[in-house]
């Protein structure tokens, strides 16, 4: 993409003279392509003396061209000084080492460009005014030879926000740049446009661009535009492009109002940033978040399982007892449902523990806890208390089929027997129903009363603690 463009004003309607005036705009346009492209020192200064050489052609023509027509000898002689000036000013940065410093180069091509236009808008325009044979214009204030003067910076303030805006965009970045009106027609785009979408620079100024807009992306795209054409302000957004292959590439888009000296708004420029690999990183990230959240989930639930898990019977631990019995005090309180709850308690296991040891007592423990859990309803809560103690809370369930079964409990422990012990294992339990306004607490210690007149009653039986 040229640095600075052929614009049909530029035309002083001298052909030869046009001719050579395009010439020079290539030479500058070389010279700024090889500064932006990377390329050396040597290259620039060849493609200087080239300007210079050719300069000397085009103004050696301009000058025996006014020797015919009738131009005052002032004006005839300011514009020679005009072409000493010049080459004696590209003979300057000719001779520069620092030339490719960004800073440096800059400031060569902002010469070069505005002395073209000054050149050809004001002081070729005058020649072509008097071969025409019409008055020539008031002269000017005095200005320097190589300046600019004021109503030349009128004159070329018209291509002054093209020149900018050239500036700005760079045909050799990766990054997709593209320069709208003010109605939102896109009157530029650079090469990384083609290449990023497939098609080919030619076909780049007629071309739909929103067409390469994912269907879903494209309503709130063109509704963003819209928004920011009628309030001209910054905007940023994401949205996927179409690949020659048919695949979606993630852009992040950032845009820009454009405007003049004068705040006129010009326009939108934009810059879009493949951020693909991006997006599959945050993916992969949030798959992997999920994943690590599911996992803590699951330990955090074992943790929590085992917290509440006796670890010898694998039923539940006292904490878990105590937790239940409170949502079922307050689940029975608010449905008036019935709650009993049992004391089972092993008959004579210090005996069991002192004959056979401490293993085979942990033993009868593990094999009563799972006869507990097999003659249960799936409805019941069973927790191992402490020590040969167990607790049953069954829900929705009244003293009297709370007795029945304990006693349905009562013998199936009674009928336990461990392979190669010579041992009889029995149950006592004791039972009461909860009342309206009790705790948990209270009903425990009622139901261990009733145990105990289990025990002293002589053990193997089950008995309730019943209202007087």
């Amino acid at each position: 993409m040229p640095f600075f463009y052929w614009n049909p004003s530029f035309e002083i309607g001298i052909a030869a003279v046009d001719a050579q005036h395009r010439r020079l705009v290539d030479l500058v346009n070389a010279l700024a392509a090889t500064i932006t492209d990377g390329g050396k020192l040597p290259q620039a200064e060849a493609l200087l003396t080239d300007l210079m050489r050719y300069a000397g052609e085009h103004f050696a023509d301009e000058e025996r061209l006014m020797i015919g027509v009738a131009l005052a000898d002032a004006e005839f002689d300011r514009h020679c000084q005009s072409h000493r000036a010049f080459e004696t000013k590209v003979r300057e940065i000719a001779r520069r080492s620092d030339l490719m410093q960004a800073d440096v180069a800059e400031e060569v091509l902002e010469f070069l460009t505005t002395w073209l236009v000054s050149h050809i808008l004001v002081s070729d325009r005058k020649i072509a005014t008097a071969l025409q044979g019409r008055a020539e214009p008031e002269a000017e204030a005095e200005t320097p030879l190589i300046g600019v003067s004021l109503v030349e910076r009128v004159l070329i303030r018209a291509l002054g926000e093209t020149e900018r805006r050239f500036r700005l965009i760079s045909d050799y970045t990766p990054t997709l740049i593209w320069v709208c009106d003010p109605h939102g027609n896109r009157g530029y785009v650079n090469r990384a446009w083609p290449a990023f979408v497939g098609i080919d620079e030619r076909g780049a100024e007629s071309c739909d661009w929103l067409a390469f807009v994912h269907p879903e992306d494209r309503p709130g795209y063109e509704a963003l535009l819209a928004a920011v054409i009628a309030d001209p302000r910054p905007a940023e957004t994401e949205y996927r492009l179409r690949r020659p292959d048919g695949t979606w590439a993630w852009v992040l888009e950032r845009i820009l109002p454009r405007h003049d000296d004068g705040r006129t708004f010009l326009g939108l420029i934009a810059s879009a940033t493949d951020v693909t690999a991006i997006k599959r990183s945050e993916v992969l990230l949030a798959r992997a978040n999920r994943e690590l959240e599911q996992e803590v989930a699951r330990r955090t639930a074992q943790l929590e399982q085992l917290m509440l898990t006796d670890p010898l019977t694998g039923v539940g631990n006292r904490r878990f007892l105590t937790t239940r019995l409170d949502e079922e005090i307050q689940r029975a309180r608010r449905g008036g449902h019935r709650l009993t709850a049992a004391f089972v308690d092993l008959d004579h296991f210090k005996h069991i523990n002192d004959r056979h040891g401490h293993p085979v007592g942990d033993r009868v423990l593990t094999r009563v806890a799972t006869c507990l859990r097999a003659n249960l309803r799936e409805t019941d809560i069973l927790g191992r208390f402490g020590g040969e103690e167990f607790v049953v809370l069954m829900v929705e369930t009244g003293l009297d089929d709370a007795m029945r079964l304990a006693e349905r409990l009562r013998g199936a422990v009674e009928r336990i027997r461990l392979i190669g012990l010579d041992l009889t294992v029995s149950a006592s339990a004791g039972l009461a129903e909860w009342r309206d306004g009790e705790s948990g607490e209270a009903l425990l210690e009622r139901a261990d009363r009733a145990l105990y007149r289990a025990k002293e009653s002589g053990r193997n039986r089950c008995i309730a603690e019943r209202a007087a």
